[in-house]
This record gives structure tokens, sequence and C-alpha cells, in this order.
């Protein structure tokens, strides 16, 4: 994973966090999210990015969308950033998906 993408990543999900977009997290998930957001910015070991991606990708699809302050670019440079990460964005929004009939149907 080159730098330029890990910095990309670390920039959307931290834009996300300021949107309040992971506001509804358990205090543990949002300490376990910032914790690897801090391995993400800190390593660059392959080995290490790739078990910090692989534990970081639940948290994220638990990102609320439809928070006011978030805007379509904000949407669009997270996607980006996920998909140049390899983050499985297909799994991602079926996560959302499930999640968003779950709350339409209470």
């Amino acid at each position: 994973m080159k730098t330029n993408h890990k910095a990309m990543l670390y920039e959307a999900v931290s834009e996300f966090i300021q949107l309040h977009a992971f506001d509804h997290l358990l205090d543990n998930e949002f300490a376990q999210l910032k914790n690897l957001l801090k391995g993400l910015s800190t390593t660059d070991d392959a080995n290490e990015l790739h078990n910090i991606i692989n534990k970081i990708t639940p948290i994220l699809s638990k990102v609320n969308f439809f928070v006011e302050s978030v805007s379509p670019a904000a949407i669009q440079l997270w996607f980006f950033a996920l998909s140049y990460n390899n983050i499985p964005i297909g799994d991602l929004m079926q996560d959302f998906s499930n999640s968003n009939e779950l709350t339409a149907a209470n």
C-alpha cells in the first residue's frame, strides 16, 4: 500500500469523525477506531497495514452518511479513499444497507 493511499484513508476517516458520522459508535468501538487510525498513520509494514485494514473495515461499515454535515464531496472522498486502499466497498454497502433496513423496520 502506498503511503499516499494510506494518508488519503487517514484523512477520509478523520474527516468523517469530525463530521460526527461515527458518534453513534459505542465508546469501545470509537476508541478502537482511533487506535487503528493511529496505527495506520504510524506503520509502513505491509503485514501490519493489512491487519489494520482487516480490523478497521467492520467499524468503517458503521459510518452514518446521513449526518447533516456530511456533504456529497465528503462521501466521494470516502469511497475514493476506501477503493484505493482495497477496502471492499461492496461489502461496506451491503452492511450499510442491512443496518439501514433494520433501522427503517424499527
